[in-house]
């Protein structure tokens, strides 16, 4: 009788879509997109094990966001992630105050605990993650060969 409970235990466990680990570091991919509201945002959200690369089901995801360049000006409440889809996705609606560069952070409980930090441009239009590559950035009223003249110096 005991080896039938392994056996079916183990077919169950086939079938079951592999899962990331308990304890395990994650990524996150971020999409925003605008809604009919001004300045409101649905977020879709996919969680993934770090090296696992397996979706991360059962998360409890508090979605905040603050704007960088007006530090503790310009903050957002958190709202909780919803599960939305299959395993891994989740989804939460942010309002946000003014448009621009915002930091989203998305405090993770659950099957693991993580914190991820995501820049994103929010526009009229859409939201978009913000390169920011300072060495290739031109600084304003700088002429081409200062830029380049300083970057040898650094």
């Amino acid at each position: 009788m005991t080896r039938h409970m392994i056996s079916g235990f183990g077919a169950a466990l086939c079938v079951l879509p592999a899962l990331a680990v308990a304890g395990e570091r994650v990524t996150a991919d971020i999409d925003c997109a605008t809604t009919d509201k001004a300045l409101v945002y649905d977020c879709m959200i996919m969680l993934r094990g770090k090296d696992s690369g397996q979706p991360v089901a059962g998360a409890e995801i508090a979605v905040s966001a603050s704007m960088p360049s007006m530090p503790m000006a310009h903050n957002v409440r958190p709202v909780t992630a919803m599960p939305m889809g299959g395993p891994g996705g989740y989804q939460a609606k942010i309002e946000l105050q003014m448009y621009g560069e915002w930091v989203l952070t998305l405090d993770i409980s659950g099957p693991t605990r993580d914190r991820i930090v995501e820049t994103l441009h929010f526009s009229k239009t859409n939201a978009d993650a913000t390169d920011r590559d300072h060495g290739k950035m031109k600084m304003e009223g700088m002429q081409d060969g200062e830029m380049k003249d300083m970057q040898k110096t650094e």
